[in-house]
């Protein structure tokens, strides 16, 4: 009996010495994890952004989803704590999301969700829908925040771009963002087309790629005369 426990720990041993020389990379593909959408639940890749469009104090935090092509830039006003404002901006490839949206508080459930496409037909416009689900379900309507289209929404043949002020995505029942540090994030997107893009509360399939993120907001502050400003503008360039 002794000689098979001292063989269970050496083999035991053996296997964690051998596990670290494994590339991480190797590892995932190992356990069926697209490596891309492992990584990103890792890193923090938040970034400034200060669009020529927006000279002054006006920049943006930025997080892009590289493999499926898709942005999040993130603007908020100069404030202590929340609720506050947030101007968020989408950039998606209409090849590769059909729908794109974010969870602010970093899962899917319990949270307020903003789920952007493009408007059907080629048309020159993007579409907003706030939704809500407090479990692994499709998403209902949300109506504890509102959102402002803004004009800058645009799309072409290739990509789509979804500006909004969300008021009520900073603050909700059980939790809140902070304005002056790294908040989790969640990205979710589906390359299939929703059901009726013309309507913002279209049922639209289950997502195909999604992951949880560091953002940091300290860098998507911006003094409230130069997000008044830029709110008022409506001019961010893609």
């Amino acid at each position: 009996m002794l000689g098979l426990k001292r063989l269970a720990l050496v083999a035991l041993y053996a296997i964690e010495s051998i596990t670290p020389t494994v590339s991480a990379r190797s590892l995932l593909n190992l356990r069926g994890i697209h490596h891309d959408d492992a990584l990103d639940k890792r890193q923090s890749l938040t970034q400034k952004y200060c669009p020529s469009s927006t000279p002054g104090a006006a920049c943006f935090s930025e997080f892009t989803v590289a493999a499926q092509k898709i942005t999040y830039r993130i603007a908020i006003p100069e404030v202590a704590a929340a609720p506050f404002d947030i101007y968020l901006q989408m950039i998606a490839h209409k090849a590769t999301a059909g729908w794109a949206g974010i969870a602010w508080g970093g899962k899917m459930s319990n949270n307020p969700l903003t789920i952007g496409w493009a408007l059907p037909n080629g048309g020159n416009g993007s579409v907003v829908s706030s939704r809500f689900t407090s479990g692994h379900s499709a998403p209902g309507a949300f109506t504890g925040a509102t959102y402002t289209l803004l004009p800058s929404t645009t799309a072409n043949a290739t990509h789509w771009q979804l500006d909004v002020l969300c008021q009520g995505c900073s603050k909700w029942a059980n939790g809140q963002l902070n304005p002056n540090g790294t908040n989790a994030f969640a990205w979710a997107k589906a390359t299939k087309a929703v059901a009726n893009p013309a309507s913002n509360s279209s049922s639209f399939s289950s997502h195909d790629g999604k992951a949880v993120w560091s953002h940091d907001l300290s860098l998507a502050r911006v003094p409230p005369s130069a997000f008044d400003a830029l709110v008022a503008r409506k001019t961010v360039g893609a």
